[in-house]
């Protein structure tokens, strides 16, 4: 079973709160509790065994009885027994995970590093739009945001689901947003659960920090500065092609392309790089490149280190891109 990173969401109450350390002495809880189980997972077992103990009562008691015994009884009996282990193997593997889960939320409370990472937000649902009686079922004026976290570990890049409510009056993450993330100290690779703190001042602060030419905290990227004249009035030869150029190159080509649905993110505190994300329509999955150091990389559906990218035009990265995705 591959490990999968839980992320725990805190929508701060101001800017000062969001790098605030972790501490388990505060007025209120220290995290966010743990997302509930799934409950079929959980107790989907017992449907099967109430039948099985029946029909294992009526085999031992019909000779004694002079009840009749069909053929089919075995053959139902051992169908119902398969399903009755793979259930309860279901739940035991639920258990170790909810186990893993409650141990790396107490490691970070012991003990936690912080960085910053960004979010994409895929949907933003309303109230009105969450099915009632659900475990999601929220109150009026809330809505309901789910997206994508991406931030790094030891230079692993990580990237993991989130789903947060926001309650009306309160401002929800935005797609190319930064995040501070902390996780356990001495995590080796992708951690098991992460606290993810926002706030939008705190957001578009960081923002204008890094790109002071922004007037706002939008999402797009940033336009290249303007070149010095020539002090001679000579025209300058134009520089090499950088890999911004091509990231943004990218961006444009995947925006056109039939078959693949394309997000361009600016740079964050955690991602100094224009990102594109690739992916197939109507799926999770997710082709993402960038630049690491001086060299693109990028980073396959199914996560794992980045690889190298030596790509001679964009529609080499989008075919490449396509074939993984498309991969069983």
């Amino acid at each position: 079973m591959s490990q999968t990173t839980t992320v725990l969401v805190e929508l701060a109450d101001g800017p000062g709160d969001v790098e605030r350390p972790l501490a388990t002495d505060g007025p209120g809880p220290a995290l966010p509790p743990l997302p509930a189980r799934t409950g079929w997972r959980r107790w989907a077992w017992i449907v099967p065994t109430v039948p099985t103990v029946a029909l294992v009562a009526y085999q031992q008691l019909a000779p004694s009885q002079g009840w009749p015994l069909p053929a089919a009884v075995l053959g139902v009996l051992t169908v119902l027994l398969l399903l009755v282990a793979v259930l309860a193997l279901a739940r035991y593997l639920d258990d170790r995970e909810a186990q893993r889960e409650t141990r790396a939320r107490d490691a970070l409370l012991t003990a936690a590093e912080r960085t910053t990472g960004s979010v994409l937000v895929d949907v933003t649902a309303g109230a009105d739009q969450v099915p009632s009686g659900s475990s999601r079922e929220l109150p009026d004026g809330a809505t309901l945001v789910s997206g994508r976290l991406t931030f790094s570990v030891d230079h692993v890049p990580v990237r993991a689901p989130f789903t947060v409510p926001v309650p009306a009056g309160t401002e929800g993450p935005r797609s190319g947003d930064p995040v501070a993330v902390w996780y356990p100290r001495g995590t080796q690779g992708r951690p098991a659960v992460v606290l993810v703190r926002y706030q939008r001042a705190w957001a578009d602060d960081l923002l204008a920090a890094m790109h002071p030419e922004r007037t706002g905290g939008g999402t797009s990227v940033p336009a290249a500065a303007p070149a010095d004249p020539s002090p001679a009035g000579d025209a300058e030869p134009s520089s090499a092609p950088t890999n911004q150029d091509f990231l943004d190159a990218l961006g444009r080509a995947g925006a056109e392309h039939p078959r693949l649905d394309t997000e361009q993110v600016a740079p964050t505190g955690a991602w100094r790089s224009v990102r594109v994300e690739l992916s197939l329509p109507g799926s999770t999955r997710s082709v993402l490149v960038f630049e690491d150091g001086d060299e693109l990389v990028y980073i396959g559906p199914d996560g794992g280190r980045a690889r190298s990218l030596d790509p001679t035009a964009p529609s080499a990265v989008l075919d490449l891109a396509e074939r993984l995705l498309r991969q069983d």
